[in-house]
Parts: structure tokens; C-alpha cells; sequence
């Protein structure tokens, strides 16, 4: 992502799509996750996973028009801004169009490094890529985390096929 700085108005802006942006710390993000575990108990995870999911819906819908069927310049564009945004290095393992299946790691995650529960921040992420492969593809993805490195790996992945 690429942003803009008004001085006059205090306003931050997207380059790409025009919304105005904010910054805000993990540390505040983790505060956030933590009153929302504590007003909702196990129930916090679905909200995450569902404001993730729409959050990666819209995202792909700024990337590029996905309607030219390009899933691997589509890829590319989503990687390049989910890392511009500051949430990590996305690589691209493995991508078969065909099967509709992908493997991706994500490298200096933003939200695995959130002193939480680490189910609060799997749901978020699982719920952004989930809703992003449903643009793509047009089907819910069967997610697997294979490595994270809140269990001591040097990167998280995860793998998406269909259900």
C-alpha cells in the first residue's frame, strides 16, 4: 500500500483505492483482541474469522479486477499489498490454478508476533485469506496451518485447497 500524508487536514490516504487510513499498533491490536476474548469468550474467534473474512473480500476486490481470471498476477498484487500495508512478508509456496490450491507463508507476521491467544490471531489471518480465495475461486477454502512461529518455526504457512 501505498499512502499519502496530508499536513494541512491530518488525513492519511490510500493511493490505490482513496479510503482514509490510520495507524495503529500492535500493541493496541492486541488490547483490542484480548476485551474481545474477554466480552466474548470463544465466540471472539468467529468475530475475528468473520471481520477478517470480509476485510479479505474487499482487499481482493481493490487488488486488480479479478474478473481477467490472471489468479497468478492476482496473487501477486494481494502479496504486494498485504506486505506494503506492514503485516509481513507473503511468499507464495505453491500455486496450482487448476486445483485451485495454494500454499503461502507469511514472514515477520504482524498479528503471530500480538501477545494473544494464538487462536485470535490464526482466526484473523484465516479469515482474511479465506475471504480473499473466495473472490478468486468462488468457494469457501479448507485452511490448514502447517507452521507458525508462535511454535518456534521461522515463518507461518498455511495451505488452502477446496473443501
Amino acid at each position: 500500500m501505498h499512502f499519502e500524508f496530508d499536513s494541512e487536514t491530518g488525513v492519511i490516504r490510500d493511493k490505490v483505492t482513496g479510503e482514509r487510513c490510520l495507524i495503529i499498533t500492535q500493541a493496541r491490536v492486541a488490547e483490542i483482541c484480548t476485551r474481545l476474548s474477554e466480552i466474548f469468550q470463544s465466540g471472539a474467534k468467529l468475530i475475528i474469522f468473520e471481520a477478517g473474512k470480509a476485510a479479505g473480500k474487499r482487499f481482493a476486490e481493490e487488488a486488480v479486477d479479478i474478473r481477467t481470471g490472471d489468479k497468478q498476477l492476482f496473487l501477486k498484487t494481494i502479496s504486494q499489498r498485504y506486505t506494503e500495508a506492514g503485516l509481513g512478508k507473503i511468499e507464495i509456496v505453491e500455486f496450482n490454478p487448476e486445483k485451485s490450491e495454494v500454499t503461502f507463508r507469511i514472514w515477520n507476521n504482524f498479528f503471530a508476533e500480538i501477545e494473544s491467544e494464538k487462536a485470535m490471531y490464526r482466526s484473523c489471518i484465516e479469515g482474511f485469506v479465506s475471504g480473499m480465495y473466495e473472490q478468486i475461486i468462488g468457494k469457501t477454502p479448507k485452511i490448514q496451518k502447517t507452521k507458525c512461529v508462535t511454535d518456534g518455526d521461522a515463518y507461518c504457512e498455511w495451505q488452502m485447497t477446496l473443501k
